[in-house]
């Protein structure tokens, strides 16, 4: 049986913070540019923060993000969507004005990730979903576009078309390996669609050369081998290797404490919450997240009032946005041991030292033992 991932917890693209006025800038000692020096030299990347005084010091984020729509086309027991204090706004779009002002500024920046995603909703649920992802990336400077789906409503666009559009990486949320098991964790009757939807999407991905990154994030009842020895997950393997694929397996967030253990896949649990919270959540140190509005939030994650920081299209720059007199409040506070409420028992929350912990000593040595492992094998 084939191997498959089974994710712990999600992964975070990097984007911190600084400004001039910053407190918690901190100096480089030559034995951190050393260990910086090397670390780039062996990931061949030397745009890679490394380390905290990376995180702390850096002006500009690595990634944007404008929150498309926060109407679903699904009923996830899993998701706050639809429940009382997950999301109390009206259910609304995009504004155009304000993608087109966001796009205007991360074009200016420089070479820029832009992702196209809900915080609680589905992508294609707007119509002009592939419209704008034209329009993204016809500005020189955005590089690379991501986006997530439920798969439900591929087929009203077209294999073809999602996959030509400039879209450079897409990740599936689905059930797959019953129906019953799908209707009763996504809320509807579209499995078969589902299904349809994936398969012809991986096959016409590499028709097409695979212009596109895929991934299949699968939430499933365990055991996992219900899955895995199905004759679905063969036909899938033809199209996207297995290290493409991921289970959710037992890290599940408990937004605002609206779920409850029945919400989730047969077996599962919540994730276990940190215990101690005295750095900042990783969060503030991502991308810049603009809501439909033009709200800039201070997380990717959930819809929190809290977190609000001021309208992108009140700024004439990026660094602007990421460094204003709120959203360094925000950060500064949190280090001085003042955190949010709603951050207080949030299950998302992850240490911003996270981002970099791979590339502390110990993995990094670990890292270098392997390659010689290899090299001394192959003489």
């Amino acid at each position: 049986m084939t191997k498959i991932n089974k994710r712990k917890a999600p992964t975070a693209h990097l984007a911190p913070d600084i400004t001039e006025t910053r407190k918690f800038r901190r100096q480089r000692t030559i034995s951190s540019w050393i260990w910086r020096f090397i670390v780039h030299a062996l990931h061949r990347d030397f745009s890679l923060q490394v380390d905290e005084i990376d995180l702390l010091n850096q002006d500009r984020p690595n990634a944007v993000g404008c929150e498309i729509t926060n109407v679903c086309n699904a009923d996830c027991s899993f998701c706050v969507y639809g429940k009382k204090g997950g999301d109390e706004r009206k259910k609304s779009k995009l504004d155009m004005e304000v993608l087109r002002h966001t796009l205007k500024l991360a074009d200016q920046t420089g070479d820029m990730h832009f992702t196209l995603s809900p915080i609680l909703g589905e992508v294609s649920a707007d119509k002009r979903w592939l419209d704008m992802v034209k329009e993204i990336r016809s500005h020189s400077n955005i590089k690379t576009l991501s986006c997530y789906t439920n798969a439900i409503l591929l087929d009203r666009f077209g294999s073809e078309d999602i996959l030509t559009s400039g879209i450079t990486s897409m990740t599936i949320s689905t059930a797959l390996g019953s129906k019953d098991q799908y209707e009763r964790l996504y809320g509807v009757e579209k499995y078969e669609t589902v299904v349809e939807n994936i398969l012809d999407l991986l096959r016409t991905n590499v028709a097409l050369g695979k212009p596109v990154n895929l991934e299949i994030q699968l939430r499933i009842d365990k055991p996992f081998s219900n899955f895995l020895d199905s004759d679905l997950y063969g036909e899938i393997l033809k199209y996207l290797p297995a290290e493409k694929i991921y289970i959710l397996d037992d890290a599940w967030e408990n937004s605002k404490g609206l779920l409850n253990i029945e919400n989730l896949p047969t077996g599962h649990k919540f994730r276990a919450p940190h215990v101690t919270r005295d750095q900042p959540c990783s969060v503030m140190f991502r991308k810049l997240e603009v809501l439909m509005d033009g709200t800039i939030q201070a997380c990717a994650c959930r819809v929190e009032p809290e977190l609000w920081l001021g309208n992108i299209k009140d700024h004439d720059t990026i660094e602007s946005a990421w460094h204003s007199p709120q959203y360094e409040k925000l950060r500064n506070d949190w280090f001085d041991g003042k955190m949010p409420k709603c951050c207080e028992t949030c299950t998302h929350y992850m240490p911003a030292n996270d981002l970099v912990k791979k590339y502390q000593p110990a993995p990094v040595m670990k890292k270098i033992g392997r390659k010689l492992a290899r090299l001394s094998g192959l003489q």
